[in-house]
């Protein structure tokens, strides 16, 4: 009769134990390496102060002047304008082919901002999954690919959007169509980067579980690498929506669409009511999605 196996205990791990006065003192013990690190966050700071010529009393200066700013935007004004809607086949009958309504001049705008920022994410998000599994090291098939391509990550992040607007801009024309482009390219840097990151942290026994069953590195890739890795990235997709949004505010100053063309107007005209009723409906709509969103990050996570 085959003897037991007997079960392996895991060696015993030795704990240093921690003085009581330790766990009771609410200030760390101030060591050679933190003093070090005080020192060196305190130079920085100074030295950023010095050479952004931050002055709280200049600041206090300008109270007035921005006490002044604030009270042109009240009361905001909502500036409407007719807008004609199609109307479905159905009903056209009785209503005709289109109906003319009276909506806020920024709501077309608006939701040329959603629009862009929608099919940047997903543009981006295509062109920026195949960067973020050469730029995963447990992941790039050769050192130097995934070298390579953080390199080139690197370079896209350190262009502006704004930039990549212009240059999208005199390429298609002025238009939303530019600012697509420019959402879409310009996130590819940062969204490769985390979704690289997002696959590096995945715990590699359960990947080598499944590689062990005979799997090839695709199925690898699927079945042990995807679902730990993807509840992450699509977390950090969700945000890049968030943010897309707002630079599609920023793009439209440069012709690239979006609600910043009508922002740029009011500003350049003095509008100031006008342009605070374009804001309320800005910030209605990205509190809106970032409710949105946070209900989706939930669901995933």
């Amino acid at each position: 009769m085959a003897s037991e196996a007997k079960p392996v205990r895991a060696p015993a791990v030795a704990v240093r134990p921690v003085p009581r006065e330790s766990l009771l003192n609410p200030w760390p013990e101030l060591s050679a390496r933190r003093i070090i690190t005080i020192v060196v966050v305190v130079v920085v700071l100074l030295w950023s102060l010095n050479g952004t010529n931050a002055n709280l009393g200049t600041l206090a200066e300008g109270v007035p002047n921005m006490a002044d700013f604030v009270v042109r935007l009240f009361p905001p004004r909502f500036d409407l304008a007719p807008a004609a809607i199609a109307v479905p086949a159905p009903l056209q009958g009785t209503l005709g082919e289109t109906v003319t309504l009276t909506i806020p001049r920024v709501v077309p705008y608006l939701v040329e901002t959603l629009q862009m920022a929608f099919i940047g994410t997903l543009l981006g998000v295509v062109l920026a999954l195949p960067f973020g599994l050469l730029a995963a090291r447990n992941v790039a098939p050769r050192p130097w690919i995934y070298t390579v391509t953080r390199l080139l990550l690197n370079i896209n992040r350190a262009i502006p959007d704004i930039i990549f607007a212009l240059i999208f801009v005199a390429a298609v024309g002025l238009g939303p169509f530019g600012g697509v482009l420019a959402l879409g390219v310009g996130a590819i840097g940062t969204l490769a980067k985390l979704y690289a990151e997002s696959i590096e942290a995945i715990d590699p026994q359960q990947t080598l579980a499944v590689r062990a069953t005979g799997a090839s590195p695709l199925q690898t890739f699927r079945y042990g690498v995807l679902p730990q890795a993807l509840p992450l990235m699509a977390s950090y997709t969700l945000l890049l929506f968030e943010s897309n949004v707002r630079s599609a505010t920023i793009l439209g100053l440069v012709g690239a669409g979006g609600v910043g063309f009508i922002l740029s107007k009011y500003i350049s005209l003095f509008q100031y009511r006008e342009l605070m009723g374009a804001l309320i409906f800005i910030i209605v709509m990205v509190t809106l999605i970032d409710w949105l969103s946070g209900l989706l990050r939930k669901r995933l996570i």
